[in-house]
């Protein structure tokens, strides 16, 4: 008689952002969590707001993210921080936090969930950072080119990245636009930006992935921003 192992349970996705009252986790609060999760093929979206210590807080940080106008707003409402974090920490609970700097979020989580869990860290152990994984793309299909004897397209695709990565940029460059800036620094609006732009990488049929037409023409059109705007 033969018995089979138990399945394991998917890896979820969490595409995550927070808004914080300055840069540094041990300082400073997230004050809003967007977390989208991924789940057989649908995506669940969650936002909570937990009323920041202002004390410490940067106010150009404050500034970026319109902390002040947002939270002013007649419908804004603030979430009982400890059941926002024990919330948190079971939507996140195995799952893969992908996001912009995705490691400065996971950061801001881990000390908000450490006020309330012996183990504040619940989501798996590997992240993903969105530029990073668009930029490895982008210099996949170079390399593919040079194998065909084009070497030229991994000089350029360095060129119109440049460096270090320019997250915004380099989701221009895969098709993806960023957060206007009205939306932009809004935890929700920056969580979807993320999904979009790992989908236009990672899903075949998302058609945002950039043609090797398309990246010669980025590689061109950077090129021309390093001669002063001429071709």
């Amino acid at each position: 008689m033969s018995t089979s192992r138990p399945s394991k349970p998917p890896v979820l996705q969490a595409f995550v952002d927070c808004e914080t009252t300055g840069l540094d986790p041990f300082l400073h609060d997230a004050w809003e969590i967007a977390v989208i999760l991924r789940h057989d093929g649908r995506d669940e979206e969650h936002v909570f707001r937990i009323k920041p210590d202002l004390m410490s807080a940067e106010p150009e940080a404050l500034g970026i993210n319109r902390y002040h106008e947002r939270v002013s707003a007649p419908d804004w409402e603030w979430d009982d921080r400890e059941t926002a974090a024990r919330s948190l920490h079971s939507l996140l609970e195995g799952a893969v936090l992908i996001g912009s700097n995705v490691a400065f979020d996971a950061e801001m989580l881990t000390h908000l969930l450490g006020r309330y869990f012996d183990q504040p860290r619940p989501w798996h152990y590997r992240t993903v950072d969105i530029a990073t994984l668009a930029v490895g793309s982008l210099y996949g299909r170079a390399a593919e080119q040079a194998r065909h004897g084009n070497a030229a397209w991994l000089s350029r695709v360095a060129q119109a990245v440049g460096w270090p990565w320019r997250s915004y940029d380099v989701s221009r460059h895969l098709g993806i636009e960023p957060p206007a800036p009205g939306a932009g620094h809004a935890a929700l609006p920056d969580a979807r930006w993320a999904r979009d732009l790992y989908d236009a990488v990672t899903v075949p049929h998302a058609g945002h992935a950039a043609t090797d037409e398309e990246l010669a023409a980025m590689a061109d059109d950077a090129l021309a921003r390093l001669r002063g705007g001429q071709r």
